[in-house]
Parts: C-alpha cells; sequence; structure tokens
C-alpha cells in the first residue's frame, strides 16, 4: 500500500516526505484511518471525514476523526479535555451519542475516531428565529431525552450548546463534544489539573 504514515508525536508525516511537523493531508493514513477530507478547523481540533483502510470495525458507518491541535504553546485545557473526551467516548452507548470506533495514543499521535452523524447540527436551525411554539417543544423533548439518557449513563455534558447538538435524519437527537464532561465512574482530569493546592 502507497501511504503516508503518521506515527511520531510531533507529528511528522513518514515515509520520506518533506511535510512539516502537524501536517494533515487527505490520503495520509493514521493508524488503520485514512484521511479523506478536512471537513473543519475548530479552536481546539480538526475534524477529518476517514474510512478504515482495513474494514476491521463496522465499514457501514460513516466516520470522523477528531485530532486535537498541539503544537506547543496550546492551552493545557486543551489537552485535558482532549484526554477526557478519549476516556469517556468509549463508555457511551446508545443513539445519543456518536459510537465510539478508535482512540490514539498521546505518545504517538492522539485522536478520537467515532461515528460521523449524518444529519445537522441545532446552531443553523437558530439563524431562523423565532422558531414556532411547536418547534421548539419538540427540538427541546428530543435534546432533553439525550440528555436523559447520558444521565443513565452516568455523564454530565457540561457544554450543552446548540453546535454541540446534532440532529439524525430521523430526528433523534446526539449530543457531541464530551471534552468538559464529567462521568462519574472516572476522574475529574480538568478538576485534578487546574485546581490550586
Amino acid at each position: 500500500m502507497d501511504s503516508k504514515l503518521y506515527s511520531n508525536s510531533l507529528g511528522y508525516a513518514g515515509n520520506n516526505t518533506d511535510q512539516a511537523p502537524g501536517t494533515l493531508e487527505p490520503g495520509m493514513v493514521i493508524d488503520r484511518f485514512e484521511l479523506l477530507e478536512k471537513l473543519h478547523v475548530g479552536g481546539m481540533a480538526h475534524l477529518w471525514k476517514v474510512q478504515e483502510v482495513n474494514h476491521q470495525g463496522d465499514s457501514r458507518l460513516p466516520l470522523i476523526m477528531k485530532v486535537p491541535r498541539i503544537k506547543g504553546g496550546e492551552d493545557p485545557a486543551t489537552i485535558v479535555g482532549f484526554e477526557v473526551e478519549q476516556m469517556i467516548m468509549p463508555m457511551l452507548t446508545g443513539k445519543h451519542a456518536p459510537k465510539f470506533i478508535a482512540k490514539g495514543d498521546f505518545t504517538r499521535q492522539p485522536y478520537i475516531v467515532m461515528e460521523r452523524i449524518d444529519g445537522v447540527s441545532l446552531r443553523p436551525r437558530l439563524d431562523e428565529a423565532p422558531l414556532a411554539i411547536d418547534e421548539v417543544i419538540e427540538i427541546g423533548s428530543r435534546v432533553a431525552t439525550a440528555l436523559h439518557d447520558l444521565h443513565r449513563q452516568h455523564l454530565v455534558h457540561l457544554d450543552i450548546k446548540p453546535s454541540n447538538i446534532m440532529f439524525r435524519p430521523d430526528g433523534t437527537a446526539v449530543l457531541v463534544d464530551f471534552g468538559l464532561s464529567r462521568h462519574d465512574h472516572l476522574p475529574d482530569l480538568l478538576d485534578e489539573e487546574f485546581t490550586l493546592p
């Protein structure tokens, strides 16, 4: 296979390429996932459309890879929040969170691969405000159902906002971005890291 490997903690692309540290490009392979298209560049992470190169998992699922922005000088909360998300996502089940697929080690290349939700976020819908009261009730009910499901799994999201609420084509609410979340069965890394003695 003629692929570009991305394999060290500084993010150098291997196989004798001349790319700068941290450079990700379509066609590169990180572990078993090929980067297809950059979908979003955020303040804390990049989102990539990916596919499994050897189809070990559920190949019917569309996949997305979240890669934290770590170039030095980043806010330590970015790194800790990503670690939190890596710990929490494998524990979540059901239709109200993206299905967890894989994660990358911080000593090589941190990432999270998860189900890509084929739907829309609540954010653009709010541009059409004011919404009809029936629609507000329907949206609120669907989001409350998603929150209830995650609370039953011992999770408190703590970053509920329109851009972190997605809707599947059938209308099911899906919560994303668990970097600030707390789970009853896991240590609170953000609190441990940033609480003064």
